[in-house]
Formats: structure tokens, sequence, C-alpha cells
């Protein structure tokens, strides 16, 4: 019974560093499909639209690469998908109230339309959101910028 727990417990494990690997892999694709964009600021990141934010199951659509260059922010979910656009001119961005230990942002287009973002990174007792405030900063900065 006991070696069936640690049998567990390592593939667990293994699944955990497998999935963060495939997750890093997807990232650095997304970056590279980007060519030599002059990026101000890129990471990765979880995007919930309005209907999936604060869902009971799934809190997030999907995830990728959260970029910014010039007075614009992107969100791109695959090397091969358009970016979602952000003129930093016309959208709201503000923090969002924290979800499930997580901090959050949302970028709101002038026709009302709001995507949330969150970046996490997993620690083994506590969930670390500092990237999703670093992004918070940069693009608020660019937005605010004359």
């Amino acid at each position: 019974m006991l070696v069936g727990a640690i049998i567990g417990g390592i593939i667990g494990v293994l699944v955990l560093v497998f999935a963060y690997f495939l997750r890093e892999q997807r990232f650095n694709k997304i970056l590279r499909s980007l060519g030599n964009e002059p990026l101000e600021y890129a990471a990765q990141f979880n995007y919930a639209s309005a209907g999936r934010y604060r869902n009971s199951w799934k809190y997030y659509d999907s995830y990728g690469a959260l970029y910014v260059i010039g007075k614009t922010a992107y969100y791109k979910s695959s090397e091969t998908a358009a970016p979602v656009v952000f003129n930093l001119n016309e959208c709201t961005v503000q923090a969002e109230s924290e979800w499930r230990k997580l901090k959050w942002f949302s970028i709101t287009r002038p026709g009302g339309e709001k995507f949330y973002f969150n970046s996490n990174k997993m620690g083994a007792f506590v969930n670390n959101s500092d990237e999703t405030l670093k992004a918070l900063a940069v693009i608020q900065a660019k937005k605010n910028a004359g």
C-alpha cells in the first residue's frame, strides 16, 4: 500500500514537470513566431473570457504569450494563431479582485469586451502572481505615457 502511494506521488510529480515543460515549449514557439519584433515585455499568461472568468471548474480559456510593443499589447495562444490586439490608447486596463488566491487584471476594449489575464507560478505552498503585477505595471505605464 505504501509502495503504491510512493509510485503515485512520483508519477504525479513527473506529470507536473512534463506539463510545465510543454507550456514553456509553447511559449518559446510563440516568441519565435514573432520574428524580430522589438518586444518591450513578454511573459506566459492565462487568458479568460468574461464568460469563463470565475467559472467554478476551469477558470481560463487558453494560455499563451502576452507581449507589448509600443502602445499596443498582444495576446497570442499559439504560434499559428492571430494575436488578440489591444490598442492601449483606446482600452481600459485595471486590476481585478483576487480570485482563487490569484491576482488578475483585465483589458477592456472600447466596445466593452473584457479580457482577463493572470500569470501564476505554482509553488509547493502558495501561488506566485508577481508576473501578473509586473505586466499590469508595464501596461499601465505604456497606457499613461504621453
